[in-house]
């Protein structure tokens, strides 16, 4: 991945930056309120996950791991 990349899931906008020794996840909905902005968790038990579902969609989330993991 490079320094940073930005996408578009449904009607919000996602930027994935890498910030040396991790990863930062930043949201805005389509009126460009920044809904979340957090370091993502290497913890894989799902509770970051269901944060990032609950702040956005399922889909930002899957959409999200499918780029980091794969």
């Amino acid at each position: 991945m490079s320094k940073s990349t930005m996408f578009q899931v449904e009607d919000f906008f996602v930027r994935i930056s890498d910030k040396g020794q991790s990863l930062k996840l930043a949201v805005w909905n389509d009126e460009g309120q920044k809904l979340l902005s957090e370091l993502i968790s290497t913890d894989h038990s799902g509770k970051f996950w269901n944060l990032v579902a609950n702040q956005t969609s399922d889909s930002v989330a899957e959409a999200v791991k499918q780029r980091i993991y794969s």
